[in-house]
């Protein structure tokens, strides 16, 4: 059982994507998602998260959603820590941040050099190799009035490009369709957080936790950090992936 936060999950996985060979050799990420920060989340704690980021010096930290659980502007001195992350970081919003106000969000976390990616593709070089990193707003934006634009995104996929998809909710999966994506990031389910809690998320999560393949696609779906709704968890530990790609 855990309750409250006060571990530090790291989680060493490694991935062989299908197409390894266009990959940017020995690419080191880090995953932080479903932080679902408060403002009785400690400073200290999140500071020695990023020192531990810091350490294993990852090639891009990447953030899948439901970063906050409140409005942002009350967590501006929670949020500024992740300004001190040494490696390149990008975001997209999920549900939660959609509901607690994404333009906020966005505002603080450019502010301390993480780059929302909701809806955008960007070809960034990694290791000397060419790498495109795409992500993708919560299938809830539509209730903000945000639309997602998925088909024309897919569209500039280069296929010739080793491609990482950041999407909240592991059933986006399902809208690559032809686009080329290696490897997608997802977080969203907790992993049910408390069982057996766990047995109905499964019924409307196929993808509920772990490494899944679809297609040519890596699914990788974390348990996330954080807590929804009370600050505890039973039989689906907090997790921060480290993965390794080779």
């Amino acid at each position: 059982m855990q309750i409250g936060f006060k571990y530090f999950p790291f989680k060493e996985v490694v991935l062989h994507p299908k197409y390894s060979d266009e990959s940017p050799k020995n690419m080191r990420l880090i995953q932080l998602s479903d932080l679902h920060l408060h403002p009785k989340v400690s400073i200290t704690y999140l500071q020695s998260i990023v020192t531990q980021i810091n350490i294993r010096e990852p090639d891009l930290v990447l953030f899948t959603g439901d970063i906050i659980e409140c409005d942002a502007r009350k967590l501006i001195k929670q949020l500024e820590v992740f300004g001190d992350i040494k490696a390149p970081s990008y975001y997209i919003t999920g549900n939660h941040d959609i509901f607690y106000g994404k333009n906020e969000l966005q505002k603080i976390l450019e502010e301390n050099n993480i780059t929302c990616l909701d809806n955008k593709l960007i070809r960034l070089k990694v290791n000397d190799k060419s790498l495109q990193l795409i992500g993708i707003s919560d299938r809830y934006s539509f209730l903000r009035g945000k639309k997602r634009p998925l088909k024309e995104l897919f569209s500039t996929v280069d296929k010739n490009i080793f491609t990482i998809l950041l999407a909240h909710q592991p059933k986006d999966i399902e809208h690559i369709k032809d686009a080329r994506v290696d490897i997608q990031l997802s977080g969203h389910t907790h992993g049910g957080q408390i069982f057996p809690f766990s047995y109905l998320v499964k019924m409307f999560q196929p993808y509920f936790h772990g490494l899944y393949v679809k297609n040519n696609t890596l699914l990788y779906v974390t348990t996330g950090l954080g807590y929804w709704g009370i600050g505890l968890r039973y039989k689906a530990k907090s997790e921060i992936p480290v993965f390794l790609i080779n």
